[in-house]
């Protein structure tokens, strides 16, 4: 993965952090469930590319400010994976295994 992208999902985590502390004002849980989302968005950018990060990343930020709770990252995996084979790439074994 490139230096860009490496960059790109830092701001991506950042602005699920700022999403989490504006909507929940709690950050009970957020470390498990930031590094899910990590490693989710590096599968993600490692199968496709960054718009399709972008557009996984924003998905976890609209479902925390819709729902007021964070989405669980098998469902984003999941998600994840439907996104890629939509537009006809193979998702990795990380993103199928959810």
């Amino acid at each position: 993965m490139d230096r860009g992208l490496e960059l790109r999902i830092k701001g991506h985590l950042y602005e699920i952090r700022e999403v989490n502390d504006q909507v929940l004002k709690s950050r009970q849980g957020f470390p498990m469930a930031e590094n899910g989302y990590r490693k989710t968005l590096q599968s993600v950018a490692s199968c496709s590319n960054p718009e399709l990060v972008d557009r996984v990343a924003n998905d976890i930020k609209d479902q925390i400010r819709s729902r007021e709770e964070r989405p669980n990252n098998r469902s984003i995996r999941r998600d994840a994976r439907m996104l890629l084979a939509d537009e006809g790439i193979v998702a990795d074994n990380y993103l199928n295994s959810a």
